[in-house]
């Protein structure tokens, strides 16, 4: 179950554009006197991926149209069944209600006439915001598309607390996702390697002190399957409990020489080693490459102030969410997410 905070929403005067892109963005970006292939690259993907005038254009030019679109979704609740009685109840245009609409059963029973009313909102992924419905499309929006909490909160003219607070809703929906849909990975003839690293530790020992965490995880060869898990300690029996969680047996596994690895054949793996202290490349010519940079990108997109370590998970989960779908149209699989989160009767 998510955590909902109930907040006010606090906007500001901002002059900052509706447009905008992530650091990811900027380093893709080629000019048109460069190859022609690049230019035909970046066409291709504004086919297949919803730029922001798509979703201005598409699903946002107006409120009808967003509200239609959202009950077709599922994103919002179809229909709705009155708590009184029972009957279907009516969709009502309300000038007097921020969404333009309410659910209402005015039926009689017995010579008695109910009213009952129900918030459009209610157990969807928009319920217990004062943000507009348009406003929350537009937050998850930019969200997919990696920009920062500064960068959403200049073009929404949102308050610094409802950044932070719907920052950490969507990286929720990240946890919860993957929650739901864990599976195994590796397997016999499939190669896995391991590793554990530490986020948040000092450099050479220079700099404030930093509450760290060790993270250990896991990420198939020839694939983008992976796994990323927090921990308390390193050892044997930490670390086993996790690799029997999230690896098939028959898998060959590489780590480095870990003495909490050492015992991995005898629990139905194929395991081979690196021994990072004479070679990165052993002599089958097998490494632990693919986890080490896994880990780089892992700390380059983690935020640089204001980490707690009781968020690393759900840090962790926005990594791995946006590594296992790299190449997707990240809007729509988190809108899929979101519906398959949310569901209604």
């Amino acid at each position: 179950m998510l955590f909902w905070k109930m907040y006010t929403v606090v906007r500001r005067k901002t002059c900052g554009l509706q447009t905008g892109c992530s650091k990811a963005d900027l380093k893709d970006q080629s000019t048109q006197c460069g190859s022609t292939q690049a230019s035909y690259q970046r066409n291709e993907r504004q086919e297949n991926f919803t730029s922001y005038e798509n979703l201005l254009r598409d699903y946002l030019w107006d409120r009808e149209s967003t509200l239609s679109w959202l009950r077709e979704e599922g994103l919002i609740a179809s229909s709705r069944n009155c708590t009184m009685c029972g009957s279907e109840m009516n969709w009502v245009r309300r000038g007097d209600r921020s969404d333009g609409y309410i659910w209402e059963c005015r039926r009689q029973i017995n010579g008695k006439r109910h009213r009952c009313e129900r918030s459009i909102r209610e157990g969807s992924w928009f319920e217990n915001s004062n943000m507009r419905i348009e406003e929350v499309l537009k937050f998850t929006y930019w969200w997919c598309q990696d920009l920062n909490q500064w960068q959403i909160k200049q073009q929404l003219g949102l308050g610094s607390h409802t950044a932070v607070d719907w920052d950490m809703f969507c990286r929720e929906v990240c946890e919860v996702a993957l929650f739901d849909g864990r599976e195994k990975i590796g397997g016999p003839g499939k190669l896995v390697q391991i590793d554990e690293s530490k986020i948040g530790k000092r450099k050479y020992h220079r700099g404030h002190v930093v509450e760290g965490q060790w993270v250990f995880g896991g990420i198939e060869e020839d694939s983008r399957k992976c796994f990323i898990a927090t921990v308390e300690d390193r050892t044997e029996e930490t670390l086993l409990n996790i690799i029997k969680e999230w690896i098939e047996p028959g898998t060959t596994i590489v780590s480095d020489c870990w003495k909490g690895y050492v015992n991995l054949s005898k629990h139905g793996y194929i395991h081979k080693t690196v021994n990072h202290s004479v070679e990165f490349v052993n002599e089958e010519g097998l490494h632990t490459n693919k986890i080490e940079g896994h880990w780089r990108q892992m700390k380059a997109n983690l935020p640089t102030h204001g980490r707690k370590k009781e968020h690393y998970s759900s840090y962790l989960a926005e990594f791995k969410w946006r590594y296992i779908h790299r190449g997707e149209d990240l809007w729509k699989v988190f809108l899929n997410d979101i519906k398959n989160i949310y569901k209604f009767e």
